[in-house]
């Protein structure tokens, strides 16, 4: 776990770690409860390093290692 924590910082999750401190502390100031919940979410999202990125969130495409398709064939069938 400590390993996720200290490894894998990018530019998005140092983003997120920045906005979520600034609306915490504004939060704190104004005394307001959904800005609070809102930046206690962005905080949680950059240590935990979970969330989509810019690109959306999906499954990873499993790139194939064949250089050449594979050749199929085909059986013609007739209608009597």
């Amino acid at each position: 776990m400590f390993k996720n924590l200290l490894q894998n910082w990018n530019f998005m999750r140092i983003i997120r770690l920045v906005i979520g401190g600034y609306a915490l502390v504004e939060a704190i100031r104004s005394q307001d409860t959904l800005m609070g919940l809102l930046g206690f979410v962005l905080v949680g999202m950059a240590i935990l390093n979970v969330g989509c990125g810019a690109q959306g969130c999906g499954v990873p495409i499993q790139k194939s290692n064949q250089s050449e398709p594979e050749v199929l064939s085909y059986e013609e069938i007739h209608s009597k």
